[in-house]
């Protein structure tokens, strides 16, 4: 699935054909609501994770112990 297709990113690609090889093993998942969940966890670690490289990764905090 390397190919992108207009319209979707490779965020989005990569979480359906996530989903895809999850359903295989697990074929009576709720794809709409997995694939929900599991686009939120994705979209809140890239924010996340976007947030830390604005700030110039200041995240020091474990070594003040």
């Amino acid at each position: 699935m390397s190919e992108s297709i207009p319209g979707r990113t490779d965020t989005e690609l990569a979480i359906e054909a996530f989903v895809d090889s999850i359903e295989e093993i697990h074929p009576n998942l709720d794809r709409e609501e997995f694939r929900d969940a599991i686009s939120t966890c994705v979209h809140d670690a890239l924010d996340s994770a976007d947030g830390r490289e604005e700030s110039g990764g200041e995240d020091e905090s474990d070594d003040e112990e």
